[in-house]
């Protein structure tokens, strides 16, 4: 059975995205407009600097330049903090996307490339963080296969893949190639992604709940989708180390785990688990990290992974 607690802070407003990043757990406070880490076993909130513009900040990653890189939804904005700096908030540097882009997820590829979302413009932005001026490496794909697109997923193989949130297709990009691909989910919502050992991509999905599952190398003919009773409004997914698939439920306060091809198993309650919408593995992949976004804290899951 797992063991799951929260912690708590009184900066905490509506925490949503998280991950590792450079020993430690970083997430995103959408609600207060900044973002924190836990060290230590202690929660810390960076407020962002008078003037700086950064509003709703929603996906969090760490940058092959050493700094921690966040989406600004609000103020269609990239931003990012150097970890090691005694005050990270003071480090705080913005850049500009375009006008009304409203970037909201963010991952790397292998190569260090920063990928991001831009649901406003339906397209999906890159930029090098090695840069001397990450702005002027900014790259931007368009075209029917990006529409509104939302949370994005950069594959080992370094194929770039995102959900259009209008059409609840699949749209993805070869950067060795330059192709561009749309995949036509089963009648579905997709929302968060997470790839197994095996290679295959999976989301959570909503109307009905459950997980799609394709290869990218053979998205077409590969696309699956299971579902189970234990779920109600699936949000957030990550893989843990035996390659197991572990989900949180928004409606019923509750971390899932999958066992792909087995049993689906629910855990926890409120206030541990309160309104939850990400879940990533922390620096100790044994140990599981999740926000909750109605709840105020940050949660962890720790297991025999």
């Amino acid at each position: 059975m797992p063991s799951i607690t929260a912690l708590r802070h009184p900066g905490l407003d509506a925490p949503s995205g998280i991950i590792a990043a450079f020993g430690e757990v970083w997430f995103t406070n959408i609600g207060a407009d900044n973002v924190g880490r836990v060290r230590d076993g202690r929660i810390e909130v960076f407020d962002t600097p008078p003037g700086s513009g950064i509003r709703f900040p929603a996906n969090i990653f760490p940058g092959a330049d050493g700094r921690v890189w966040f989406t600004s939804l609000g103020s269609d904005a990239l931003a990012a903090m150097d970890p090691a700096a005694m005050d990270p908030s003071s480090t705080l540097t913005v850049y500009p996307l375009p006008e009304n882009s409203r970037p909201v997820a963010l991952k790397s590829g292998s190569d260090g490339r920063l990928w991001f979302s831009l649901r406003g413009t339906d397209s999906i932005g890159s930029i090098d963080p090695l840069a001397a001026d990450p702005s002027a490496s900014l790259s931007v794909l368009t075209g029917p296969e990006v529409a509104g697109p939302a949370a994005l997923f950069v594959a080992a193989d370094a194929s770039v893949w995102w959900v259009n949130s209008g059409s609840g297709t699949i749209g993805g990009h070869h950067p060795a190639t330059g192709a561009m691909t749309i995949v036509d989910s089963p009648p579905c919502s997709p929302r968060a992604w997470a790839q197994t050992p095996d290679g295959m991509l999976w989301l959570t999905t909503r109307e009905p709940a459950g997980l799609l599952s394709f290869d990218p190398r053979d998205p077409a003919d590969t696309v699956r989708h299971v579902s189970d009773p234990v779920l109600v409004e699936p949000d957030g997914v990550c893989t843990a180390v035996d390659g197991s698939l572990w989900l949180v439920d928004s409606a019923t306060d509750s971390v899932v785990r999958y066992a792909p091809g087995g049993d689906w198993q629910r855990f926890g309650a409120a206030p541990d688990v309160a309104g939850p919408f990400d879940i990533k593995p922390g620096p100790d992949p044994t140990v599981l990290w999740f926000t909750n976004k109605t709840g105020n804290s940050i949660g962890q899951v720790s297991a025999d992974l």
